[in-house]
């Protein structure tokens, strides 16, 4: 009997808790193991949508599987009143471009060309390899010139330290051109 009142009495508590308005959100997208969040709360994955989520949610968040892709930009959907309750996010290759909601903060841009940090670390790699040749091989030139007093060899020295001051600068240039890109 004390069962049967308590279960009554707990059914009209229950009934006047506050309820918290939800929404519903559907989250496309061409990776179905995509991450979403709902203000940094992870709520599952892009293959599980539809979502709810509360009234109060700010951003939603649609972020590539693969945490390691720093080159990857994230999805930031602003909620609001007037906001959709569809998104897509479409990560193309090993960037990802925004298809329909809203930004947030007004970020809509492109994501950065890695194709340049690729061929500037390859140019500042080689040229790293060239200059640290030329200048072993001036090195060997300058003691042999030093044993023997051949001026020929003197002038050869001079030769591979211009070789090697040139590899120097080209390999200063890639990798002002790597952080110009990382940075832009």
């Amino acid at each position: 009997m004390i069962k049967k009142y308590f279960f009554i009495l707990l059914f009209f508590v229950m009934g006047t808790l506050p309820v918290v308005a939800q929404r519903v959100i559907h989250i496309e997208s061409n990776l179905p193991n995509a991450r979403v969040y709902a203000d940094s709360v992870w709520i599952g994955l892009a293959s599980g949508s539809p979502f709810t989520v509360s009234e109060t949610a700010k951003i939603i968040t649609v972020r590539h599987p693969d945490p390691d892709l720093w080159s990857v930009p994230v999805f930031d959907f602003l909620l609001g009143k007037d906001a959709p309750e569809q998104f897509v996010a479409n990560f193309v290759a090993s960037e990802a471009l925004f298809s329909s909601g809203n930004p947030a903060f007004g970020v809509d841009t492109v994501p950065p060309n890695n194709k340049w940090i690729a061929i500037a670390a390859g140019a500042s790699v080689l040229a790293g390899v060239a200059a640290i040749h030329f200048r072993t091989k001036a090195d060997n030139r300058f003691n042999d010139y030093l044993k023997t007093g051949d001026n020929r060899l003197k002038k050869q020295v001079k030769s591979l330290d211009v070789q090697s001051g040139a590899a120097l600068g080209v390999m200063q240039i890639g990798v002002g051109i790597i952080a110009f890109r990382l940075i832009f």
